[in-house]
């Protein structure tokens, strides 16, 4: 798929209108500050100055997700013909190419989504599980399905590499396959996707891995039902923009990848983020990563709070070693500019955002502290911060507005900004952690939930109530209002809401619909 730099030079071209903006706003504010002395003046300027910068930065992530929603919306009747024009059904040569599915598990089996993506359309494949299991009574349950199934179960000593080791462990000097499948244990492919993606790979020896889109199942609570929407909305929208705007990303899982492709990365890096990272080596090695929303796969979202905080915690140490290990190769690689700036825009946020969010709060309050008219200067903040904030609702909009689920659109924008606000105290805590060279650990999300009692709820939202209570209490001392922090302190506060919405469970849905993809 040709790539061009149009969208991101429109991103460019709007951020430098809105830094336009924010600047005469700035200026006009700071040409304001006076009565409070020469020194107090001097550090609201300053403080008032820095946040601009601050505000400028988040704009441009904002941005770039605003942009592709709304050229998703314009142009998918377009990019929907360049599909069929480059991808089209091919017939199996009379040997079809070898292809081997590896399923990657550590205590979190799943025995019917293997059943069901063991139905593949496809005459020259094998299941190979690669098992980092430590407990007895998965191996156990392994051992048991591979031999009910005639499945190859390989272990190895250690888990060294994390989920990256696992993979290399197995693969590394092996030429019995032509390309293979990752596959995570929650996952769900449908039976067409070897001959589907066979029909990319034979499109063009150029890719070198075909990334899946994915979609959540509807969940078994309140919590999976309402935060697992975006799933679908982002690989629906989003991922396919990157395929001819912007830089492919693998998921980790729902992936295939060719031998050749395998061959000249030298392998999986032995990091946490080992797909984010696999994807700047094969882009370095002159292969290609196209993305496939043809090929529907279907997975689990984390089951209740905890498990997504869990996920969360590790999705930060591993985009933190990314940036560490890996900036100096995305400078250096061949990828052009713009599809440099979309992985720093798509995966330095995680732990950058969080950062500069604080120092805004910071910076807020100790204006507060220096008798600045905070108040009206928020609602001035908060109206230029409106539009951005809402952008993530537009690829929503899209995928759910004609359907049932239309309804749940709000309730579900809402839990989505509380929640990923609410776990800025651990994501800051991580960031901090990792600055101070904490090494980044591969946790495994949990895949089971129980209800929370009173207790629990309190154990696990106790951090983030009192993050908000102390934010709050400064905010009130200094501004004489919460106002400058609303966002933050709500989300923060609403923690014990969120953790209890996963003892909502839903009515399972009809036999029919879970069923694989086709």
């Amino acid at each position: 798929m040709k790539k061009r730099a149009t969208l991101y030079w429109i991103i460019l071209g709007v951020w430098l209108l809105c830094l336009a903006v924010l600047t005469a706003g700035t200026v006009q504010i700071c040409m304001r500050v006076q009565g409070m002395g020469a020194a107090k003046d001097a550090g609201a300027i300053i403080l008032l100055t820095v946040n601009a910068v601050i505000l400028g930065v988040l704009w441009l992530g904002s941005l770039k997700d605003l942009v592709f929603s709304v050229a998703y919306v314009s142009m998918q009747r377009r990019m929907r013909r360049r599909y069929r024009e480059k991808i089209r059904p091919r017939d199996l040569p009379e040997q079809a190419p070898r292809f081997v599915l590896l399923y990657c598990t550590c205590n979190d089996f799943n025995a019917r989504a293997l059943a069901i993506c063991l139905k593949q359309r496809y005459p020259n494949f094998k299941t190979v599980i690669l098992d980092d299991s430590t407990k007895p009574e998965y191996r156990k349950e392994i051992d048991a399905f591979a031999g009910q199934r005639g499945l190859e179960v390989v272990r190895r000593e250690s888990r060294a590499g994390f989920k990256a080791g696992n993979l290399n462990n197995y693969l590394k000097g092996r030429t019995d396959y032509d390309y293979f499948v990752v596959l995570d244990s929650d996952e769900v492919i449908p039976p067409s996707f070897l001959r589907r993606a066979y029909a990319y790979f034979a499109a063009d020896k150029k890719f070198g891995a075909v990334q899946a889109r994915h979609v959540a199942t509807a969940g078994k609570n309140v919590f999976q039902r309402l935060l697992g929407m975006s799933v679908r909305s982002n690989g629906s929208t989003a991922q396919v923009i990157k395929n001819f705007y912007g830089a492919n990303a693998l998921l980790g899982h729902g992936m295939a990848v060719s031998r050749a492709c395998y061959e000249a990365t030298h392998g999986f890096p032995h990091v946490v983020a080992e797909d984010i990272s696999f994807a700047v080596d094969i882009k370095n090695a002159g292969y290609e990563i196209v993305y496939a929303p043809d090929i529907r796969c279907v997975e689990e979202f984390p089951v209740d709070y905890v498990a997504l905080k869990k996920r969360q915690c590790k999705w930060v140490q591993g985009n933190l070693e990314y940036m560490r290990k890996y900036d100096r190769d995305i400078n250096t690689s061949r990828m052009r500019w713009f599809e440099k700036m979309d992985i720093k825009l798509s995966h330095y946020a995680l732990p950058v955002v969080p950062v500069l969010g604080l120092l805004l709060v910071v910076c807020t309050v100790a204006l507060g502290f220096l008798g600045y008219p905070i108040v009206r200067y928020s609602l001035f903040v908060y109206a230029m911060m409106f539009l951005f904030l809402c952008s993530p609702l537009i690829p929503d909009l899209f995928v759910y507005g004609a359907s049932r689920n239309a309804l749940l659109l709000l309730p579900a924008f809402v839990v989505n900004i509380a929640t990923y606000a609410s776990l800025a105290p651990m994501m800051l805590r991580t960031v901090a952690l990792g600055a101070f060279g904490k090494k980044a650990t591969f946790s495994v999300t949990p895949k089971t939930s129980t209800k929370f009692t009173f207790g629990q709820i309190v154990r696990y939202s106790w951090g983030s109530v009192l993050f908000a209570l102390a934010v709050g209490f400064f905010a009130w001392w200094a501004c004489g209002s919460v106002l400058p922090v609303v966002l933050i302190c709500g989300g923060c506060l609403l923690t014990p809401v969120i953790i209890l919405l996963s003892n909502f469970e839903l009515r399972p849905r009809k036999k029919k619909a879970a069923k694989a993809p086709a």
